[in-house]
């Protein structure tokens, strides 16, 4: 009989109410059901997830490692991505203004080139060894060194380097013509061709911005917002300039211009000098190749850099309308509203003032990422 009582109470001890207030409110968490936990995970930042799936069995449960969850998270915003030789590697979220520090060991020394299709394509200090990088599974693709006498200004890519239809393509100009190299996957050495357009008598001189890839075409501009269309497939007389009649006024003021795709439009953005730092968005008339000035994005956002810029249908009210620079005042990002014609920060500060304006900082190779977590093997792809 005592021994009976002894092994109850063992097994039985009386549990503090505060305790047991405790013990049910973690079980309500951790008992969530999926459908409420893939809802939170799908609106969790990347740099969080680690965090999600350290919360409890059921949380890790939900959330598989990102290495094996394709294209995830699918809601993400665009970030930028700093670094630069005397900088930490840092991830900018412009939705939350928050900056992340990361350690990635491959950013160190090099160059971005370009992102697309969650993956950078990067080169070294001397412009020749070029590969592309996954900057979330740190995945890495070697692809075969750019010809050692031979400079791109700019260089793209069509599809995800695990495509078997991948090509990277280099730009740079030589005496005003037109220098491309070309390298398809799986291929080993690059395919260079020079040639002109044939309005002759206009020079064209590439912009900072990358161009961008629309139906099979490239769409580039250059420093005086003119266009410039090419054909990858078949470099040879597929290079077409088509001269923009902006006015003198503006022209001559220009002083960087960016080009992005937009809901199957082709937009500019244009900054002009000045105190101001005006910013005017265009819309390209396919029907004349000319640009048409437009005053509002609805609902759409923009982020702009000169590797990379992407248009986002946002869904979050207050978003749309807004483009956002690689540029800050201290560690707040600042956006352009093109309703107010004005810079802004979240915090409500609007720079009208030149000289405030002037001393915004800009960050010249920043590079505008979106997180897509794709499947990979043990071993890294090869090209």
């Amino acid at each position: 009989m005592s021994e009976a009582i002894i092994v109850s109470t063992l097994s039985s001890p009386e549990i503090p109410q505060e305790l047991r207030d405790e013990k049910k409110e973690d079980d309500s968490w951790s008992s969530l059901p999926e459908e409420l936990l893939s809802l939170i995970l799908s609106h969790v930042y990347f740099s969080d997830y680690p965090r999600f799936r350290a919360t409890c069995t059921s949380w890790r449960r939900a959330s598989p490692p990102l290495e094996l969850t394709p294209h995830y998270p699918k809601r993400q915003s665009p970030c930028l991505l700093l670094h630069g030789l005397r900088r930490a590697i840092e991830f900018f979220n412009p939705m939350y203004n928050i900056t992340y520090k990361t350690d990635i060991s491959e950013l160190s020394h090099i160059t971005v080139y370009s992102f697309n299709h969650g993956w950078l394509l990067m080169g070294s200090g001397d412009g020749h060894h070029t590969f592309f990088l996954d900057p979330f599974t740190k995945v890495k693709i070697e692809i075969p060194n750019i010809p050692s006498d031979i400079t791109f200004g700019k260089i793209c890519f069509t599809s995800s380097p695990t495509s078997l239809d991948c090509m990277v393509i280099g730009f740079t100009i030589i005496l005003g013509d037109l220098r491309v190299g070309v390298i398809k996957r799986g291929e080993e050495n690059w395919t260079i061709e020079d040639f002109r357009s044939s309005q002759f008598w206009l020079r064209f001189h590439l912009s900072d911005c990358n161009p961008i890839l629309y139906n099979g075409w490239y769409y580039c501009l250059d420093t005086a917002g003119n266009l410039g269309v090419l054909k990858p497939e078949s470099v040879r007389d597929s290079w077409h300039i088509y001269p923009q009649r902006l006015p003198w006024k503006l022209r001559d003021t220009l002083r960087q211009c960016f080009i992005v795709e937009s809901n199957e439009d082709i937009l500019s953005v244009f900054v002009y000098c000045g105190g101001d730092r005006r910013v005017c968005v265009y819309k390209l008339d396919f029907s004349k190749m000319v640009w048409e000035r437009i005053e509002d994005l609805g609902n759409r956002t923009l982020y702009i850099s000169n590797t990379t810029s992407f248009s986002i249908n946002s869904t979050i009210r207050g978003m749309g309308n807004k483009i956002f620079f690689p540029k800050f005042n201290g560690k707040d990002g600042v956006f352009y509203s093109l309703a107010s014609k004005r810079y802004h920060t979240y915090d409500d500060d609007t720079y009208e003032n030149p000289r405030e304006i002037k001393e915004l900082k800009e960050f010249v190779w920043a590079t505008w990422v979106l997180p897509e977590f794709a499947l990979v093997s043990g071993e890294d792809p090869k090209w």
